[in-house]
């Protein structure tokens, strides 16, 4: 299976977890852009078997509610190929976000990628 370019994400592997950063997508909130990332953030799971993710958000100033959704259906698929998903680097208005639209106890978030990179292990 082809892997397909990354656009909006750079992946790095630290001990068999790929940690996320989210590129030039500092707001996420026009549907084709979500659709973009969402695809990419995808692909990690179904393309290149990845089991264990923690996405960094500390470039990402504000998310829009389908994007919340597109990370809701990463978690779903993590779930199913028994990996893990860690978030981290939200900053106050993105903490917000996720406790205000009740997304907050789907995630194991964390205050830095230290902290959610030992999470794993």
């Amino acid at each position: 299976m082809t892997v397909p370019e990354l656009k909006h994400l750079r992946v790095d592997d630290r001990d068999g977890v790929a940690v996320v950063d989210f590129v030039g997508s500092q707001l996420m909130y026009a549907t084709a852009l979500v659709e973009e990332i969402g695809d990419e953030l995808q692909s990690l799971v179904k393309d290149q078997n990845q089991a264990k993710i923690l996405l960094n958000f500390r470039n990402v100033q504000y998310v829009s509610s389908t994007m919340l959704g597109q990370l809701a259906h990463l978690d779903r698929e993590v779930k199913k190929a028994k990996g893990q998903l860690r978030l981290c680097g939200l900053g106050p208005v993105l903490r917000d976000t996720f406790r205000i639209g009740h997304f907050e106890p789907l995630f194991s978030i964390y205050d830095d990628e230290a902290g959610a990179l030992k999470s794993f292990h």
